[in-house]
């Protein structure tokens, strides 16, 4: 019970300011990244536009546009501020790099969205492991799986998905 209140306090920490963990260590100058991974979001509408873990924030908003909901806080990680943009069904959550910022974390919290692979919102634990098979890391509340410089995170709830990051 204790980790299961961790996880998801954690999770509301997301929601309302960035993420304040260590910075992401990716091989490459001023946040490019080294390597794409298997893990990105795909934004249906939006000509299937593809957003990935390092991708500047500047061209994710020339393809998604205005998000319904911005925020700005001093970074507890970084130099600079943190925002997470809030749109329908998805927060992006960014980490400042000079000039520039890089999506840091993707959050989808609803069913209205899902992976490229079919996960959603609702899902149980069972079909998340249908879709992408054994889990790098698996605890009754979290199923994560780690591909280069990306972790995919489903967080459980009686054995349901309520959040993936």
């Amino acid at each position: 019970m204790k980790r299961f209140l961790t996880v998801i306090l954690s999770a509301i920490l997301i929601l309302s300011f960035a993420s304040c963990t260590a910075p992401i260590d990716d091989g490459g100058e001023n946040g490019s990244p080294a390597k794409d991974s298997k893990y990105f979001f795909v934004v249906a509408g939006k000509n299937n536009y593809e957003v990935k873990i390092d991708a500047d924030m500047a061209d994710v908003l020339e393809a998604l546009g205005e998000p319904l909901k911005y925020f700005e806080a001093a970074s507890c990680a970084f130099d600079g501020l943190d925002k997470p943009y809030t749109y329908a069904g998805y927060v992006i959550l960014t980490r400042p790099d000079g000039k520039k910022d890089y999506v840091n974390s993707i959050q989808l919290s609803d069913d209205s969205v899902q992976t490229p692979q079919g996960a959603y919102v609702g899902m149980t634990a069972e079909a998340v492991k249908g879709i992408y098979g054994k889990a790098t890391e698996e605890t009754s509340t979290m199923l994560a799986y780690t591909d280069g410089n990306a972790t995919l995170s489903f967080v459980l709830k009686d054995g349901k998905v309520i959040s993936i990051e």
